[in-house]
């Protein structure tokens, strides 16, 4: 059987199970199916984590891996 015949009898055999449901059971599966969906970043947001990729990536960037030395950093910045 092809993966694509698999796959309709699924979705055929999930139909059938949801139509089956009471109708408050069917409104709960519902809300669990719109909980899980992903939501779509904005594109402000999505622009916001290109932009943090492209800087993690850059060697001429500094990096830290200590807070104590990240702040030692922008403190002795901030005194010159």
């Amino acid at each position: 059987m092809s993966r694509a015949t698999l796959e309709l009898t699924k979705r055929k055999e999930l139909y059938r199970r949801f139509r089956n449901l009471s109708e408050g059971n069917a409104a709960r599966v519902l809300g669990y199916m719109d909980a899980l969906e992903e939501e779509r970043p904005s594109d402000e947001t999505l622009a916001a984590l290109r932009e943090a990729d492209a800087i993690a990536r850059d060697p001429s960037v500094k990096g830290f891996t200590d807070v104590a030395e990240m702040m030692e950093s922008i403190l002795s910045d901030v005194r010159s």
